[in-house]
């Protein structure tokens, strides 16, 4: 029976880098020799991942408190421990303003809430903003889209999940 040697892991990338405190979310981990891989470390939560080549393996995260932890993976070969996953707390949208546009879309919206610094997307109507920033952990911009005559729910989806403003926007000529 030979002996052979197993490489250290070596991480390159994790994406998406943040996710829902109530976890389920998929991580996508790529690097060098994680085909050995046995476990991803979430702080002091154990997950066991998917190997899908050496490059790359995936795990769900699990559900934890808002807030940064560190991220360990362990394979046969060793530990890769210098890497950090962020929790976030579901979004909450409070108000915004203007609560009118012109259905040519191209209105600047000001949304504030909380927990909005992870923003992936903003829509009016289901239809997403033609574009938009997050400007801090409680202030979102937005530029309407083009849509028909009508009131319409204001959604802001971050990594921690989505939320729709209590009043509607309304599309006029």
């Amino acid at each position: 029976m030979g002996f052979y040697y197993v490489q250290p892991p070596v991480v390159l990338t994790v994406s998406p880098a943040s996710g829902a405190a109530a976890g389920g979310d998929t991580v996508t981990i790529t690097g060098r020799n994680l085909a050995t891989a046995t476990s991803v470390d979430f702080g002091a939560t154990p997950v066991v991942p998917t190997v899908v080549s050496d490059t790359e393996i995936t795990v769900a995260t699990p559900a934890t408190a808002a807030g940064e932890v560190s991220l360990v993976v362990h394979t046969q070969g060793g530990v890769f421990d210098d890497l950090a996953f962020t929790f976030v707390d579901p979004p909450t949208v409070t108000v915004f303003t203007p609560i009118t546009g012109t259905t040519l879309g191209g209105t600047l919206v000001d949304i504030t809430g909380t927990d909005l610094a992870t923003t992936t997307d903003v829509t009016f109507g289901g239809v997403s903003a033609t574009s938009f920033a997050a400007l801090s952990d409680d202030r979102v911009t937005a530029v309407t889209p083009p849509h028909a005559l009508g009131a319409v729910p204001v959604t802001v989806t971050t990594t921690g999940g989505s939320d729709s403003a209590p009043l509607t926007y309304l599309y006029v000529l």
